[in-house]
């Protein structure tokens, strides 16, 4: 009984780190900030868990995917797109040349993100 709920919970977390890194790729093609950042928000407020994931239940007391994970997940997906940034060392991303765009700009997406996503988890 206890390792059937344990992989249930792995389940839905595989699912909602998918459906997250979903909402990033779909604006990869995006060379505007302004625009990557407003879509990707629009994109995770859009979000159903219920509607998406079969026999969904908001969680109580533990998030499925827990917020470090949601950070990691956003952050790194956030940086990849090759139109605004660039690899500059192994794994070290950074704006391309012309765009005025800080770490604290990038940290405030993902703290936004990961806000949203922690309130949908959740129950209501």
């Amino acid at each position: 009984m206890i390792i059937t709920i344990y992989m249930l919970i792995m389940a839905l977390n595989l699912i909602i780190e998918g459906i997250i890194n979903d909402c990033i790729f779909r604006e990869r093609y995006n060379d505007k900030w302004i625009d990557y950042k407003t879509k990707i928000i629009r994109n995770i407020e859009e979000i159903d868990f219920q509607k998406k994931i079969e026999n969904y239940k908001p969680c109580d007391k533990y998030l499925y995917v827990s917020r470090q994970r949601m950070i990691d997940i956003l952050y790194k997906n956030i940086i990849l797109n090759n139109k605004i940034f660039e690899e500059i060392f192994c794994n070290g991303y950074y704006p391309k040349i012309g765009y005025d765009i800080t770490g604290n700009d990038i940290w405030g997406l993902v703290e936004i993100c990961t806000n949203i996503l922690t309130d949908k988890q959740k129950l209501r």
